[in-house]
């Protein structure tokens, strides 16, 4: 035991020794320290240390101590009273409780089983592969569309740069763009691997629609003003609404999606495996059904 944890369970010893209600006694069967014993139960000094951060105040471990002390005290009073008023007749609680007990139980090991033994690296062609077999979870509710914009002051002219950095739209040019944007303080969106969902890329452009389809068609550079704005808009690639949404919005979705599958496997074969030793090593043990 280090230093501070002997320090810390001496200051509790003292603490405890000075509480009216509480005193430290050793364990009969044992040398374990006992803080408070109820209902057969009991809390050791050892248990209530560990509770306790070392770094803490000795007044600050007091005020700590006292309020661990006291909701044990609560606790195991309230389960007292709630086992004296449970009838022992009562067949469907006691299952309720077995129940939530081995569910808990199970829960617990097949997430330590998992998380020593799950792939979650999924691979690109998998996340392709489950998209397009899968590709009624993936209807879009609105129309998407892959954009680049730019917003600058409406006085702002010399744009030829601009528009021709816009029609190129690649690994060349979109630098280029993103730099002059900084330089002359303009607001913009230049990821052209980003989707956006058409109702939130208009509430960035305040762009007039009226025959959505056919706009969102368009591939060249589309420009506009508004409130004293200039605005440059070019949009890369489109979706409709009630088609399968690009994989670039539902990636993550996906590999979710794979992954589950994968800890679903893994369980079933755990399960599979385990009755299948069960029964080799005449752990089960089966009478026939009387017809």
């Amino acid at each position: 035991m280090d230093t501070s944890r002997k320090t810390l369970d001496f200051t509790l010893a003292i603490l405890c020794l000075n509480m009216m209600s509480c005193e430290v006694f050793e364990s009969k069967t044992s040398r374990e320290r006992i803080v408070i014993s109820a209902f057969g139960e009991t809390l050791s000094l050892d248990q209530l240390s560990t509770r306790i951060p070392n770094e803490m105040s000795f007044e600050d471990s007091t005020l700590m101590a006292e309020r661990i002390i006291e909701g044990w005290i609560r606790e195991h009073v309230l389960l007292s009273e709630v086992e004296k008023n449970i009838s022992e007749f009562d067949h469907d609680f006691e299952a309720d409780v077995t129940a939530y007990r081995n569910a808990l139980l199970v829960s617990h090991f097949e997430s330590r089983y998992v998380a020593s033994r799950l792939d979650g690296n999924v691979e690109e062609n998998e996340i392709e592969t489950f998209h397009n077999e899968h590709a009624d979870l993936f209807l879009l509710q609105e129309h998407v569309v892959r954009a680049l914009y730019i917003q600058l002051p409406g006085e702002e002219t010399q744009l030829d740069s601009v528009r021709t950095w816009l029609e190129s739209s690649d690994s060349l040019s979109i630098p280029k763009l993103e730099q002059w944007c900084i330089e002359h303080g303009a607001h913009f969106a230049l990821d052209f691997d980003y989707w956006w969902f058409l109702s939130d890329l208009l509430d960035q452009i305040p762009m007039q629609i009226y025959r959505v389809e056919d706009q969102l068609r368009k591939r060249k550079v589309i420009e506009f003003t508004n409130d004293n704005k200039r605005y440059l808009l070019r949009i890369l690639e489109h979706q409709f609404k009630d088609r399968p949404s690009p994989i670039g919005i539902t990636r993550e979705r996906i590999v979710d999606l794979i992954l589950q599958e994968r800890r679903r496997a893994l369980l079933e074969d755990l399960r599979d495996e385990l009755v299948k030793e069960a029964w080799a090593h005449g752990e089960i043990i089966r009478d026939s059904i009387p017809t």
